[in-house]
């Protein structure tokens, strides 16, 4: 998270909250690290092999995956934006009052940690580690409740204070990791300037970015025993919640004896392995990429013409030919778009989400179905290609429903909003989208998506709604919205809100893709299992 200022900014700008809070969504891919961290600071007396292969068996390549949805993603999304405005405005404080900018990077980063844990990380972690340690109650022959249930079962059981477990430890940590990742990212960045003979002003390449986030990453897991004890005050497995020896009521200094005298001075450092990895992958996209991810943002600002496209679009094409602006192929399709809103959004997103189902099939490793022998070429190489009338039907839902949902939807909120750029506007304007435009998109999205997968009643479609409806609006409507609001032309909006729907689609659809095929492998096993009985 490198807080590095804008030329002229003063005090924290959208553009900090809208890069800190995307980028905090690219370091949920380094999930099974955290599991995997979590899995081995749980359970102290386990190698890494033996905590591999635990949570592995607790639904193969999905279990590594435990806890992002939403808990990880609603974490990230937020984390973020807290983290680089506290930041922002503490380093603004201190260095208008003569302190040095290393100390106030420092001052910053700590500051930061600490209140992105209390605002948003205590819940979210607490409940990501709930996911990942509990009891499963599946082993017994009883379904498992689902995240939520389980949520407000502890909320109504223990209250804030039972869903926010551990807070302390998690603002320790966070106060520590950032003040000690920026300050080490800042000692190896002037180290690697002296070596490169390069002067303070001057700046580093990608390679020598990126290999000062590694080292600051790497050495700020020194406090891993705080992590250990947060990780043990979430811990809900059966071993622990039963455990004789373990405190009553944990505070961070109790639970801090506690682990030591069971596992001693090295099993305040278990899971520092993977934590070291998910450290360095953190820092380099918080410190590293952060920045390539400003200059690209900036670039799109400036990408739609500024003449009427609909009476001279190949003036505009001209003059970008002629410029080093954007690519004409960008340009031609912007200018369709400004002429031929509907059309082009309608296409636009029908393709997307016919890509969108055709990629999740070969990301989940879906067998080919093979047709008839005597069957045509043409369907071979379909079949072959995992092309299906389910992806047919992406199709007419992409060209038919979503994209003229989105064109008047964002369209009327644009309208609703026009010329108003102060900053009351901007949140009155994520308010609105989150209240009014968001929640119609998730529920006919995920309606549609249950009329597509064969939902075969009412019922069916209200289930499919409930269960994914909150995971959804959490994590792309607010972060959207606000990128959109700093970075992007109103034409802009909807292609970006489609690709960004492109994106967690394709996952969704691979994840729900990769559970039914190993269910359906278990299934089978349980089948043959049964025949040789």
């Amino acid at each position: 998270m490198a807080i590095q200022k804008e030329p002229g900014q003063k005090g924290f700008s959208w553009s900090n909250i809208a890069v800190g809070a995307i980028m905090n969504m690219v370091t949920t891919l380094g999930q099974p690290l955290e599991v995997i961290k979590t899995q081995m600071a749980a359970n102290r007396s386990q190698t890494m092999v033996q905590a591999l292969g635990t949570v592995w068996s607790r639904g193969g390549f999905v279990g590594f995956y435990q806890g992002l949805i939403p808990w990880a993603w609603i974490e990230a999304s937020t984390k973020g934006a807290v983290l680089l405005f506290t930041a922002s405005e503490i380093e603004t404080a201190t260095t208008s009052m003569g302190v040095n900018p290393a100390v106030a990077g420092l001052l910053g980063g700590m500051g930061g940690g600490v209140m992105q844990a209390y605002a948003t990380m205590g819940f979210t972690t607490s409940m990501k580690t709930a996911e990942i340690t509990r009891h499963k109650q599946a082993a017994a022959g009883v379904k498992p409740p689902s995240t939520w249930a389980l949520f407000f079962d502890i909320l109504r059981r223990e209250g804030l204070a039972g869903v926010n477990k551990g807070v302390n430890a998690v603002a320790v940590r966070q106060c520590t990791n950032w003040g000690s990742r920026i300050g080490l990212a800042r000692l190896a960045e002037s180290s690697i300037r002296k070596v490169r003979g390069k002067g303070e002003g001057e700046q580093l390449g990608a390679f020598d970015k990126i290999l000062s986030s590694s080292i600051g990453g790497a050495l700020a897991t020194w406090n891993q025993p705080i992590e250990v004890i947060r990780v043990e005050m979430q811990n809900m497995s059966k071993e622990a919640t039963t455990s004789a020896n373990r405190p009553a009521k944990l505070t961070i200094f109790n639970t801090f004896g506690y682990i030591y005298k069971e596992n001693g001075l090295k099993g305040l450092y278990r899971g520092v392995t993977p934590r070291i990895g998910l450290g360095i992958w953190q820092t380099i996209c918080m410190v590293s990429f952060a920045d390539y991810v400003k200059a690209c943002a900036v670039c799109l600002s400036h990408f739609v013409p500024k003449q009427n496209t609909r009476t001279a679009p190949t003036s505009n094409m001209s003059a970008a030919r002629r410029s080093t602006g954007p690519h004409p192929l960008l340009v031609a399709y912007l200018a369709q778009l400004s002429a031929h809103p509907l059309r082009t959004k309608a296409i636009t997103t029908g393709t997307l989400s016919f890509l969108q189902e055709v990629l999740g099939s070969h990301f989940a490793g879906l067998p080919v179905r093979r047709p008839a022998r005597d069957a045509s070429a043409v369907s071979h190489l379909l079949a072959s290609a995992k092309i299906d009338v389910r992806a047919l039907k992406m199709a007419l839902y992409g060209f038919f429903i979503s994209a003229p949902l989105g064109h008047y939807l964002v369209g009327a909120l644009q309208k609703a909003f026009a010329g108003r750029t102060s900053r009351g506007a901007k949140i009155g304007q994520i308010v609105a989208n989150n209240l009014l435009v968001a929640p119609i998109q998730t529920a006919v999205y995920l309606a549609s998506m249950a009329v597509i997968s064969g939902a075969k009643s009412v019922d069916d479609v209200v289930r499919t709604v409930k269960g994914g409806f909150m995971s959804i609006m959490w994590v792309s409507s607010p972060i959207t919205i606000l990128f959109a609001q700093k970075f992007l032309a109103p034409q802009l909006w909807v292609p970006f809100f489609n690709l960004v729907g492109f994106t967690l689609g394709t996952y969704f659809n691979t994840r729900v893709k990769q559970i039914r095929l190993a269910a359906e492998k278990k299934a089978k096993k349980d089948q043959d299992k049964g025949k040789d009985e």
